[in-house]
């Protein structure tokens, strides 16, 4: 049975998702916001910017993009964010990648392109 809203949802979780104890006893927010979006292209000059603004503004730390429809794979690091992508050998065919805000580039893993359609990231944290 699904919750009918995301404030059921945490109800449901008992707030464990709210707060965390590390070490020194402080209180930290351990929150993540994830999210994902089919961009239809990243081959447009400027589009990448576009996308990056528009992630920042929702505040998301790591969003999941598809259909990039670059070629290859690799990492570009910008001033307030890391894209992560995997593409096809084809430029303009499939593709996809991760961008992830700049406070979390030292909780990455790893980074694994599997093929144009699957790639995986690793990114260190608490689990409950």
């Amino acid at each position: 049975m699904r919750p009918a809203t995301a404030e059921k949802a945490q109800e449901n979780n008992s707030g464990r998702c709210k707060k965390g104890r590390l070490k020194r006893g402080k209180d930290y927010d351990l929150r993540m916001k994830v999210g994902r979006w089919n961009v239809r292209t990243m081959l447009q000059v400027g589009k990448m910017a576009e996308i990056a603004n528009e992630l920042l503004k929702y505040d998301l730390d790591i969003t999941a993009l598809q259909e990039i429809r670059w070629k290859g794979y690799g990492r570009i690091e910008k001033p307030r964010y890391t894209l992560l992508y995997s593409g096809a050998e084809k430029q303009g065919e499939k593709g996809l990648g991760f961008i992830i805000k700049r406070s979390l580039e030292n909780s990455i893993i790893g980074f694994e392109p599997i093929d144009s359609r699957l790639c995986k990231v690793r990114i260190k944290g608490i689990f409950f």
